[in-house]
């Protein structure tokens, strides 16, 4: 579902930073020995991290919290009209993941920023080049490049406090 395809969009950019990234559904995880970074993700599920994720915290707990963690979030909720304010309502949604484990970094995003987008070559390069000759706004992909932002900023944060990169594991929902 969604949070599948922003883990996926996430595990990329981590590759393309140079990182060895294992994607996986959070129920097909059997151990987490031999990661130093978990990344965890959820689809909201009635103002709650979906069931099956939070079991995933609660049963791997004590190993999360020897680790780097962060988290993500899909919703519908999250509108940039409302800011602040639904980043409020989303941490009271991930206030019981943060009761077991306490990430390093938590990101928020919406249905449509994690639908999976298949990149074609060059696109990217094309992207930049268009905003720079104003051709489009960099506004209208704003959403579709947060969770880039967010992953990127992850690693960079993670390479801080290790001294390398962001080797670890990506798991989503």
């Amino acid at each position: 579902g969604s949070a599948a395809g922003a883990a996926e969009r996430v595990g990329n950019v981590l590759l393309g930073l140079g990182e060895t990234v294992t994607l996986l559904p959070m129920n097909g995880v059997t151990t987490l020995r031999g990661y130093e970074v978990i990344v965890a993700g959820s689809a909201e599920h009635a103002g709650h991290w979906a069931p099956e994720a939070m079991e995933f915290v609660s049963r791997n707990q004590g190993v999360l919290k020897g680790k780097a963690f962060a988290i993500f979030t899909v919703c519908t909720e999250l509108t940039a009209e409302k800011g602040a304010e639904s980043r409020m309502v989303i941490m009271q949604w991930t206030a019981p993941v943060r009761a077991l484990v306490h990430p390093v970094s938590e990101g928020f995003f919406t249905v449509e920023q994690a639908k999976k987008k298949e990149a074609q070559p060059g696109e990217r390069s094309k992207f930049k080049l268009s905003i720079l000759l104003g051709i489009l706004k960099e506004s209208d992909h704003r959403h579709q490049a947060s969770i880039e932002t967010w992953a990127t900023k992850l690693h960079e944060k993670l390479a801080q406090g290790t001294g390398h990169g962001a080797k670890g594991v990506m798991h989503g929902v």
